[in-house]
């Protein structure tokens, strides 16, 4: 294991239940616990974006919106088979930052909005899959989220929410809220989508995650 890697969970494990941590996790901004979110995400999510991306079902011309786009892991899979324009809505400048110096393929696009309301830059009904990786504790109100995702899903569009309720289990409750699976399945059933969940164990620790998957009705 990289001397990197060690250093950053022994940060975390000592920090993880604080406001500031958990806040960086969400967003990384703070100089030091950036690094550390940013180093810790790029080990636990890197598996579990290759395999998410698999269990989508991409076609070609499907519309896709990943929706908190972190390292830039899973929208670069994601380009492997999409050839319209993917839009991805990453709040962190942080992270805004490292996806330009990526040279990504063209056809990705790059929005700071928060997801809550994406009414100027995505029409109702326009995105086929949506894609949300380790993002769906942080939202709140939970509620108005789905709507958007209601809004912008096309009828029969699909979304993915890829999970670890574990990690994520000694965050600060203020800032990431939604640790319930079912209370997650049953607000997404309540407005409007059919929902179901699987546990996916790739093998490892970092690999095991629930995945959520929601169909708009």
């Amino acid at each position: 294991m990289k001397l990197k890697l060690i250093v950053a969970r022994w940060i975390h494990k000592f920090l993880q239940h604080t406001e500031l941590m958990t806040e960086n996790m969400r967003s990384p901004k703070t100089i030091g616990l950036a690094w550390v979110a940013r180093t810790l995400m790029n080990y636990s999510n890197a598996q579990v974006s290759i395999d998410i991306v698999s269990r989508m079902k991409l076609k070609k011309a499907d519309h896709v919106l990943e929706m908190g786009v972190g390292n830039g892991l899973a929208i670069k899979e994601i380009a492997k088979i999409i050839g319209n324009k993917i839009i991805g809505v990453e709040i962190s400048a942080e992270f805004r930052r490292n996806l330009l110096k990526m040279k990504l393929p063209k056809n990705i696009v790059i929005l700071e909005n928060d997801a809550k309301d994406l009414s100027n830059k995505v029409p109702d009904g326009s995105i086929d899959k949506l894609l949300a990786i380790n993002v769906i504790y942080f939202l709140k109100p939970i509620e108005e989220y789905i709507l958007e995702f209601k809004r912008i899903l096309k009828k029969g569009g699909i979304g993915y929410l890829g999970c670890k309720f574990e990690s994520i289990k000694n965050f600060d409750i203020e800032v990431a809220p939604n640790r319930d699976e079912k209370a997650i399945i049953s607000q997404l059933s309540n407005l409007g989508f059919s929902a179901s969940s699987e546990f996916i164990d790739l093998g490892e620790d970092r690999s095991r995650y629930t995945l959520i998957k929601f169909e708009k009705l």
